[in-house]
């Protein structure tokens, strides 16, 4: 391919001048997205099953994205469940499990109003696509949450945090992030009502695809859904702005942007009380932060949560690593 041709192709993609490693990068993301359109009118839903749990017009939502590559519901996860119950949120729990088990449906019913499990395709936001287009009309809520099983917790009462939630801002996450481009980090956001009546908003999830790109996921949607939403005029905020958590840390030498779920884990949970601690950072610490061993110590020192939750769930994905 000569130059030319090389800069004509990068533009049709819209990918600026880049190394040939960007850019075939760039192409084989490409090439997932068009393979993902295939799947975009097929059914993706293996099973549905009704839970317990009322939805009520009026009422508040969560939408809860679930992985477990044994089909396994985590006690962890049935404690945050019982939590987003407690802060008054109906719960769609949306399994990408290879399989799920009929025992783990028994214990999800009580406390969710709908299981749905699909094939794990998309990663998260395909999952929490699939969640949305099974409540039907959003409008007809006054909030709905987006959350995943990536994070342990929460820590301390989710109530009372989300109560924190007020008209300041439309969409609410717990943290933000400024790599890539600014953005709500996707474990956890919650909309207002404004946002669930807003075009934007279904706009973006009809073009939600199930890409089997982690790096497409986060930029083009993770990062894009604050995006595309602060286009629209929406308000995006965090209750733990990455300004605040980096402010007085001693980790806070940088202007480059960081992952604060990951760099100021402990500053999070013990000074500013975020009720989450990402799996990520217990299982691998891809950062190499200091300490982080001590975790233990930090959550019991400032919460009642239990923490063998935890630490059972840590063994259990322990044994499956290579």
């Amino acid at each position: 391919m000569n130059r030319g041709a090389g800069e004509r192709l990068r533009r049709a993609l819209r990918w600026p001048a880049a190394t040939s490693f960007h850019g075939l990068q760039w192409l084989r993301m490409q090439a997932q997205a068009s393979a993902a359109l295939g799947w975009s009118g097929r059914r993706l839903i293996r099973a549905t099953y009704p839970g317990r749990q009322p939805l009520r017009d009026g009422g508040k939502v969560a939408v809860f994205a679930h992985f477990d590559r044994d089909g396994r519901v985590h006690d962890f996860v049935l404690t945050y469940l019982r939590a987003l119950g407690q802060a008054g949120f109906a719960v769609v729990f949306v399994s990408n499990a290879p399989r799920l088990a009929n025992a783990a449906v028994e214990q999800l019913r009580p406390l969710v109003a709908l299981v749905l499990h699909r094939r794990n395709l998309g990663y998260d936001f395909a999952a929490y696509q699939d969640g949305l287009a099974a409540l039907g009309e959003l409008a007809r809520f006054d909030q709905v949450v987006l959350a995943n099983d990536s994070v342990y917790g929460p820590l301390f009462d989710l109530g009372a945090l989300l109560r924190r939630c007020d008209d300041r801002a439309d969409v609410w996450g717990m943290t933000d992030n400024r790599e890539h481009r600014y953005h709500l980090q996707s474990y956890f956001l919650l909309f207002r009502r404004t946002v669930l009546t807003n075009p934007a908003f279904a706009a973006f999830w009809r073009a939600v695809r199930p890409v089997q790109s982690r790096q497409w996921v986060i930029r083009r949607y993770e990062v894009g859904l604050t995006q595309h939403l602060q286009r629209a005029g929406l308000r995006c905020g965090a209750l733990f702005p990455c300004e605040t958590v980096a402010a007085g840390a001693a980790a806070a030498n940088s202007d480059k942007p960081v992952n604060v779920m990951h760099v100021h884990w402990d500053r999070l949970i013990t000074v500013l009380g975020c009720p989450f601690i990402k799996r990520e950072l217990l299982l691998y610490n891809p950062l190499k932060v200091a300490h982080v061993s001590r975790w233990r110590d930090v959550i019991r020192g400032v919460s009642f949560y239990d923490t063998e939750l935890i630490a059972r769930h840590l063994c259990a994905q322990r044994r499956h690593a290579p």
